[in-house]
C-alpha cells in the first residue's frame, strides 16, 4: 500500500509524465496528405459518372441527363468555357429512357449493351463537346471526370471491337423542337435533301458516322439504305411504332429544326476509322415524359436494335 502510495505522488510531481504516453502535440497534415483527403472525399467518380460492362456489341451513352450539382465544382459559363454551342440545359428523363431500354432488351434478348451515363449535371461539364469546351476552364476536378466519362467510353468500344469485330453506338439524348426521334448521322439536312442516287454517288458516306456499317453490312444495302431504307435504324424505329427522321417515306427533316451529331458520335463511330458505328438519338419529349410512354418507346428502340442488328450483322 505505501508503495502504492509512493507511485501515486511521483506521477503527480512528475506532471503524470512516467505513467502516460508522450504526446509530442498535433500533427498537422502535410499538403500532400490534405490533397489526398479532398480527392477521396470528393472525386468518387462513380457519383459523377456511372458505368455498366454489356454482353454485347451495342453502347448506349446518355450525356446530358446528369443532376448532381456539387459546391466545390465550378459551374460553366461563356467566361470560362468559351464553346461556340455552349448550352447547360438538362436531356429530361433520358437517363431513365436508358435504363428502360436496357431493361427492355435484356427481357428480349438475355443481353445488355454496354452504358456509359453522366450523373453529374450539364452545368458543370458537357460531355458532349471537345474536352476544351466541355469543362470550365482551371478546374481540374471537373476535368478528371469528363476524362472518365470519356475513358469509359474508349474502354466499351475497344472490347466490343476486340470481341465482336463490329458494334453500334446510340448517343441518348432529348429535343423539344419536334415529334421525331432525330437520328443523327454527322448529316445535316441539306445532305439528306440530296437524292439516293445522288448521295451513293458521291464521297458523303466517308463524311457519316457509319461508313463501316456501309461496308460491311450483310445485305449488301447502299449508303442511302442504311441511312433511310426499310432496313435502316429509323426504318425498324418507324415499324415499331416510333416516328423518327430520317427513314421510309421522311427522307430529310428538311426546313425543319434538327440535330444531327456532335462530338461523341463523330469521335466513337466509324467517321474516324474502327468497326463500332454511331447515331445520335434525340427523343422527343413525350416519349420520355411519363413511365408509361417511356416503357412504350423503350420496348420499341429495343426491340429495333435488335432487329436492325440481325438485319446488317
Amino acid at each position: 500500500m505505501r508503495i502504492y502510495r509512493w507511485l501515486l505522488i511521483l506521477c503527480a510531481s512528475l506532471g503524470l509524465a512516467a505513467c502516460q504516453d508522450p504526446d509530442d502535440g498535433p500533427r498537422h497534415l502535410t499538403p500532400e496528405e490534405i490533397e489526398k483527403y479532398k480527392q477521396e472525399q470528393t472525386l468518387k467518380i462513380d457519383k459523377y459518372v456511372e458505368y455498366r460492362k454489356g454482353t454485347c456489341p451495342i453502347i448506349l451513352t446518355v450525356p446530358h441527363g446528369g443532376t448532381v450539382v456539387e459546391s466545390f465544382l465550378t459551374l460553366r459559363n461563356t467566361g470560362n468555357c468559351p464553346d461556340p454551342d455552349f448550352a447547360t440545359d438538362l436531356d429530361y428523363n433520358t437517363r431513365e429512357l436508358a435504363d428502360e431500354i436496357d431493361k427492355a432488351f435484356f427481357q428480349q434478348t438475355g443481353k445488355h449493351p454496354y452504358m456509359v451515363i453522366a450523373l453529374i449535371k450539364r452545368n458543370h461539364v458537357d460531355f458532349n463537346r471537345k474536352r476544351q469546351y466541355a469543362i470550365p476552364a482551371g478546374d481540374d476536378n471537373v476535368g478528371k471526370i469528363y476524362d472518365a466519362y470519356h475513358a469509359y467510353i474508349t474502354t466499351a468500344r475497344n472490347e466490343v471491337t476486340q470481341q465482336y469485330g463490329h458494334g453500334l453506338l446510340l448517343d441518348i439524348h432529348g429535343q423539344s423542337h419536334s415529334e421525331d426521334i432525330e437520328l443523327g448521322y454527322l448529316l445535316p439536312p441539306s445532305t439528306l435533301d440530296l437524292s439516293d442516287a445522288k448521295l451513293d454517288s458521291g464521297t458523303y458516306v466517308s463524311s457519316s458516322s457509319i461508313p463501316h456499317l456501309v461496308r460491311t453490312n450483310k445485305a449488301g444495302h447502299s449508303f442511302s439504305q442504311m441511312l433511310r431504307g426499310k432496313d435502316s435504324f429509323g426504318g425498324f424505329l418507324n415499324r415499331n411504332g416510333l416516328e423518327c427522321v430520317p427513314r421510309p417515306g421522311y427522307l430529310s427533316p428538311g426546313n425543319n429544326p434538327y440535330f444531327y451529331g456532335g462530338y461523341t458520335t463523330r469521335t466513337y463511330g466509324s467517321y474516324g476509322g474502327g468497326v463500332v458505328d454511331a447515331i445520335q438519338c434525340e427523343f422527343r419529349y413525350s416519349y420520355r415524359d411519363t413511365q408509361s410512354e417511356r416503357l412504350r418507346c423503350a420496348s420499341a428502340v429495343a426491340k429495333s436494335i435488335d432487329e436492325f442488328t440481325q438485319a446488317v450483322w
